[in-house]
């Protein structure tokens, strides 16, 4: 299997810097072509947002380049496990070191996915999203670890309340803001025309599902870059107020 690769990133109409961060790799090893993702999303005052989110797509660069590539086998999940978990508590360490040294608040989320075949192996944390678009349809792979997203799921809060609930972008966890991180970690399969979409959440607020389903089921591999553009300026006509990227990786 081999991959194709597609991203697309806008500041927004009121922030002055792009806090969001985006990496889509694809490499050779043991003659397995693999792909890796990664979307975050910074918070914090002036350009701490994008230096937090910066640090972790390096952190995760690097790993793939020096450490992943040194892998015996092409898919052990007990030590991307390790890895990940190490890169992020680490991250956090360094991040929240460096906040309070400078007196100032900043963190990231992160969702990253490691291809490989027809393997794909997850590391979630925040609200940044991953999504499977399929023959059956498009559905979201990861949860959110926000206040909204658990008072969902527990019940006292329903989808059509969550839309306008002033809660809906506090985060229970985020790396380099929370004490301690505990990511979301799975794997999963994918097969030859498969659609994995990473994406920040100001690239979901303002549309949908279905609208995003629309533009890329069956859209030809030349045009997902003009398809993504498309949603984000659908993003701005509808006043989306936040960063926006999105990133997708076809699987042929």
């Amino acid at each position: 299997m081999n991959y194709f690769l597609a991203a697309q990133t806008e500041v927004g109409l009121k922030k002055n810097c792009n806090q969001d961060s985006v990496i889509l790799k694809r490499a050779k090893f043991r003659g397995s072509e693999v792909c890796l993702g990664v979307i975050c999303d910074g918070m914090g005052g002036l350009s701490c947002g994008e230096f937090a989110s910066k640090s972790i797509v390096e952190a995760v660069s690097d790993w793939f380049l020096h450490h992943y590539s040194g892998y015996k086998n092409v898919w052990d999940e007990n030590q991307m496990r390790t890895d990940f978990t190490n890169i992020l508590s680490s991250e956090n360490e360094g991040l929240l070191h460096y906040g309070k040294e400078h007196g100032i608040y900043l963190g990231t989320t992160i969702t990253a996915v490691l291809l490989v075949e027809n393997k794909f192996f997850v590391c979630h944390v925040g609200d940044t999203r991953l999504y499977k678009i399929s023959e059956a349809g498009m559905i979201q792979l990861t949860n959110d670890h926000t206040v909204i997203a658990r008072e969902m799921a527990e019940g006292r809060l329903s989808l059509k309340d969550a839309r306008t609930d002033p809660r809906r972008n506090v985060l229970l966890q985020c790396i380099g803001a929370t004490k301690d991180v505990t990511p979301d970690i799975f794997c999963g399969e994918v097969k030859s025309g498969d659609i994995l979409l990473l994406c920040s959440d100001g690239f979901r607020h303002e549309i949908s599902e279905k609208e995003v389903l629309k533009a890329l089921k069956g859209c030809d591999n030349l045009k997902f870059n003009d398809r993504l553009r498309a949603l984000i300026d659908l993003n701005l006509k509808r006043r989306e107020q936040d960063n926006i990227s999105v990133a997708l990786i076809k699987v042929r």
